[in-house]
């Protein structure tokens, strides 16, 4: 069967300018760059302090040697070390020279082939960057501007402060499970209005609810947040009092309030400190163009999730083809088939972590 489809072709480097791999670690910068005069091919390498004022240096030594040597300009090409190259990145980039990335999983399998093993080797990267650059298998260096860069920052600090909410949640349920040994309600009731009521009154310490008679607990909770259905209230008095039959111990009672009233205040501080930086992102999202405002709003999808995933992708204009953007996220299919041999086909999850998480939450949402 023949099968036609359009050809992306990858970018490379421009061969009229020189071409310098940078292997990045957090103190160093070791460079290597292969370069032709008079028809006779040379190599170089060296290392130099990962600061500012040594790459500053850097890049007004070598753009006079590329001048010298009769190419048009500089080019690098380095591996995203997670943060150790961004000083490199972005004093390269402001210059005005093209900066190439290497994704880090090519780049291991691209030591193997040049090295023939699996070893970690620093002096050889530098020729591995040159290699791949040379091949194509790299991807330009796109700084986000200042607006983007604010939206993706926001995101982080946003997810950030979403695991330590959740996580005080577990803990702090963990220690009413030890006090209030027969509470059973659903977690919508725990952590609604009712659930926040009863924390705020009593602690959810079941001694504490039980204290007075139960029309006290009634008119206590219903004068502090009214519409609260009595019945939910008279599941928890019943409930109260059965666990006040079990005895954690004199001295475990203090301890184990103390602990909750702890996570109750970091569950709090987090979850008002979500909703902060979630209304700043949907203001930014709104300030953006209309054409960046994608996906549009459907239900069941909000305006946050929106600005979630925006933030973490960026503009998608920076993507020429969908594929692209697939393989950003790290959602590409890895197929396992030779010959009659087919195994199940996976995600290569090489990509954003918490874009694809975002994905699923927002999928996870319009499928309820």
């Amino acid at each position: 069967m023949i099968k036609i489809t359009h050809f992306q072709d990858t970018g490379k480097p421009d061969p009229s300018q020189l071409l310098l791999a940078i292997d990045v670690s957090s103190r160093t910068l070791d460079i290597y760059e292969r370069y032709v005069q008079n028809g006779t091919d040379f190599e170089f390498s060296e290392s130099i302090p990962n600061n500012v004022r040594s790459i500053i240096h850097l890049l007004s030594q070598y753009g006079h040697q590329a001048m010298v040597l009769g190419y048009s300009g500089l080019a690098f090409v380095l591996e995203p070390s997670g943060r150790h190259e961004q000083k490199f990145t972005h004093l390269a980039y402001k210059s005005g020279y093209p900066v190439w990335q290497v994704n880090p999983e090519r780049m291991y399998k691209a030591g193997v082939l040049h090295h023939g093993d699996d070893g970690k080797s620093d002096p050889q990267d530098g020729k591995v960057l040159h290699m791949m650059a040379l091949m194509g298998k790299v991807y330009p260096y796109q700084p986000l501007s200042d607006h983007w860069q604010q939206l993706r920052q926001l995101g982080w600090w946003l997810e950030d402060s979403s695991l330590s909410a959740t996580d005080a949640r577990v803990r702090m349920g963990e220690l009413r499970r030890n006090l209030f040994v027969d509470y059973h309600q659903s977690r919508d009731l725990t952590w609604g209005p009712t659930g926040i009521c009863i924390q705020e009154l009593f602690g959810f310490d079941p001694w504490k609810i039980t204290a007075g008679s139960y029309s006290e607990f009634i008119n206590r909770v219903k004068t502090h947040h009214k519409g609260i259905p009595e019945r939910c209230l008279r599941n928890i008095w019943d409930q109260a009092q059965s666990s006040c039959l079990y005895d954690p111990g004199q001295n475990m009672r203090p301890l184990l309030n103390a602990q909750k009233e702890y996570l109750w205040k970091v569950w709090t501080h987090h979850a008002h400190r979500c909703e902060v930086l979630g209304r700043q992102m949907v203001k930014l999202v709104e300030d953006l163009a209309e054409e960046h405002r994608v996906p549009p709003i459907i239900p069941g999808f909000t305006e946050l999730m929106r600005a979630k995933i925006l933030a973490e992708a960026g503009p998608f204009e920076r993507f020429a083809h969908w594929r692209q953007l697939v393989a950003y996220a790290g959602l590409k299919i890895r197929m396992r088939r030779s010959g009659k041999y087919a195994g199940k086909d996976r995600i290569t999850i090489k990509g954003r972590v918490l874009l694809r998480k975002l994905l699923g939450q927002a999928a996870f949402s319009l499928t309820r």
